[in-house]
């Protein structure tokens, strides 16, 4: 009999959905169940026209994601089981990665293992204070499997990857926004808040536009420097003539100075972020 499948709940939040992985009695260790029910709803979120950001998150506070599930991986008793799980979630992860809106980790209490390697997957990573990032990996006889190594190196650099890879160390939220690791750090408690404030900051611009804006960061990370200005360039000209850019123009053109001061009100004060 196949596991029951309500481990992946989903919430939307206007033009937001909130994804939480609910297996807080696992910490919300990754089973090959909860592997099938990402996979099913990535073909889902791909084709909602209507969301513009979406959210990841775990349930309970004992852990963000932690890892894969030993329990239910200790049946893969051959290598080849193993390298065929670890080669499905590299796959699941590419398809969460490429996903035509931003995606965010709200990263609420500790992500170990696999954990760490599937919020590396999401654009953005917000911390809570006082949580950490723990590549555990090592401790277990084992290494990334599921594409975390190569997207560590292109946040931190070779160094610092194989530092935080070979110690297994604790990266606090801090030290991880100083590397880049973490886009923000939140209050304890509020990571997930604070997540949906910058998915509400993303979502009320056009949707094509950040979905071009996307796509051709993508480009630009995994690309040649040609075929990156190639998608930056076909994005630019798409958007030209959108009713949005030339409503914009015409607003521009028609009060500047009432646009100016639109502008200005939004500009964060001195010494704000």
């Amino acid at each position: 009999m196949s596991e029951p499948s309500w481990h992946v709940e989903r919430d939307r939040a206007d033009r937001t959905i909130v994804v939480r992985i609910d297996r807080p009695e696992a910490r919300n260790a990754i089973s090959r169940a909860t592997m099938n029910e990402l996979d099913d709803l990535i073909s889902e979120l791909a084709e909602d026209s209507q969301i513009g950001c979406v959210v990841l998150t775990g349930a309970g506070d004992k852990a963000f994601i932690a890892g894969g599930d030993l329990k239910d991986f200790s049946r893969l008793d051959t290598p080849q089981k193993g390298q065929e799980m670890g080669k499905r979630m590299q796959e699941i992860l590419n398809r969460w990665e490429s996903l035509p809106v931003p995606t965010i980790a709200a990263i609420g209490a500790n992500a170990y293992g696999g954990g760490c390697e599937i919020a590396l997957a999401c654009d953005l990573r917000v911390m809570a204070a006082g949580t950490h990032l723990v590549f555990s990996q090592a401790r277990l006889g084992l290494l990334t499997g599921w594409g975390g190594a190569s997207r560590l190196v292109g946040i931190v650099g070779k160094g610092r990857a194989m530092e935080i890879l070979t110690t297994g160390r604790y990266v606090s939220a801090e030290k991880a926004q100083a590397m880049g690791l973490a886009t923000d750090v939140a209050p304890e408690g509020y990571a997930l808040a604070h997540a949906l404030d910058l998915a509400r900051q993303i979502t009320r611009h056009p949707r094509e536009a950040i979905r071009g804006m996307k796509e051709a960061v993508l480009a630009g990370t995994y690309e040649t420097k040609a075929r990156a200005q190639q998608v930056e360039n076909e994005w630019f000209g798409k958007r030209w003539n959108s009713p949005e850019h030339k409503g914009a123009v015409a607003r521009f053109l028609g009060g500047g100075a009432a646009v100016s001061s639109s502008i200005k009100e939004e500009a964060p004060k001195r010494g704000e972020g």
